[in-house]
């Protein structure tokens, strides 16, 4: 029986940032990373990513080297505005196919070990270790194990926690652009579907190389039933495109909730296993940050042989990345819920919170002045709304 120390599962963003973060953190570990898929494969993904990730992973001296849409804006479509707020190299598009094995590539390159093809049968979590068999028959003792393999993904199922209740569901395609579309350097939500419990969304991409545009839509199902196919399948209707002539690509999500438990002695959760952003179901810059975050945490916790993780819950909350996953938790129901006509009149009189979201997922400081702006704004719009009412 093979001997590590400690065993990623999944090799997509969250669990190669883990690995890269655990391994300049501590490298006398012994780490090994397992992905059940050979890459390059495919992961359904929309692929905008927040500048960031970059700047956490620059800190380790990471380039990534991959096809990439550069954004410089953003755009809200709501109550038949569209909102822009600028900001430059605030993020790209990418192709997940491509980003996750040039990302893996990296942890190769540092001497981490990364077994693709190589899927997980069975876990079994005892006192003194974890017990992890390949499809292959290959036995595995380990100290700890992390999960990083997604909302259905196997260390959660195996090893105890509870399936969850906050899920969306998305359905996404690549089609040619149209005349209504904005600049290539724009991403755009757009909200106008009142009665969508979540948003439909126009992002530039690069198919085999060729500009197209990935549109979709994301339904937060747990806020009442609604059918993404049918979301999108409007949506390209009505910018004189044929739903049948395109690829539908359907994918699931889940959601953080606050109170969930994100860890067991000796295994910890990171990326969409634990969790990610349900509002906007933003991941891949968030599964990045989780494995910054597990790093530091792992080293400490093995270096002190504490293998409990029952502070990881409290660790991640107190992170800029905990901060963030709670705020956009507290407004999924605001935004999406039946106040949703409130949230029309007052969202567009708040560009300078825009301006202070559009920063934090640019990763850079955000201004001291927008922030008192849109507080000032925000208690204005309160304000106007209550004498409304």
């Amino acid at each position: 029986m093979r001997q590590v120390d400690l065993v990623v599962v999944g090799g997509g963003p969250s669990g190669i940032s883990t690995a890269l973060h655990v391994h300049a953190a501590a490298p006398g570990l012994s780490l090994l990373v397992l992905e059940k898929e050979r890459y390059p494969r495919e992961k359904i993904c929309a692929g905008g990513i927040g500048a960031r990730a970059f700047r956490i992973l620059d800190k380790l001296g990471v380039t990534i080297e991959c096809p990439m849409v550069k954004l410089d804006a953003i755009a809200l479509r709501l109550g038949g505005e569209t909102i822009v707020t600028h900001q430059k190299d605030l993020g790209v598009v990418v192709r997940r196919v491509e980003f996750d094995h040039a990302l893996a590539n990296q942890a190769i390159a540092r001497g981490i070990e990364v077994r693709d093809g190589c899927a997980v049968e069975t876990i079994a979590v005892g006192d003194d270790g974890v017990q992890v068999t390949t499809a292959g028959g290959e036995q595995i003792r380990a100290r700890a194990i992390v999960g990083a393999d997604g909302i259905g993904g196997i260390v959660r199922r195996q090893t105890g926690f509870p399936r969850g209740e906050l899920r969306a569901q998305a359905v996404e395609l690549d089609t040619e652009g149209v005349t209504q579309d904005l600049p290539r350097d724009t991403i755009v939500f757009d909200f106008d579907a009142r009665d969508l419990n979540g948003y439909t969304w126009d992002f530039p991409t690069l198919v085999g190389g060729a500009p197209m545009i990935c549109r979709g839509a994301y339904v937060i199902r747990n806020l009442g039933p609604d059918d993404a196919r049918a979301r999108i399948a409007t949506y390209l209707t009505a910018r004189g495109l044929d739903p049948k002539r395109y690829r539908h690509k359907q994918f699931a999500e889940r959601g953080f909730e606050p109170g969930a438990e994100i860890s067991i002695p000796r295994v910890l959760l990171v990326g969409e296993a634990a969790g990610i952003d349900i509002a906007t179901g933003e991941g891949i810059g968030q599964a990045i940050e989780y494995g910054a975050i597990a790093g530091p945490y792992l080293a400490r916790a093995f270096a002190a042989d504490r293998l409990r993780f029952s502070d990881w819950q409290s660790t991640v909350h107190g992170h800029h990345l905990g901060r963030q996953l709670r705020i956009r938790h507290a407004a999924y129901r605001w935004l999406f819920g039946p106040r949703r006509a409130t949230v029309e009149r007052v969202l567009p009189q708040l560009p300078a919170l825009f301006r202070v979201a559009v920063q934090d997922f640019a990763g850079v400081p955000m201004s001291k002045l927008a922030l008192l702006r849109g507080a000032g704004q925000f208690l204005a719009a309160v304000s106007r709304e209550k004498m409304r009412d």
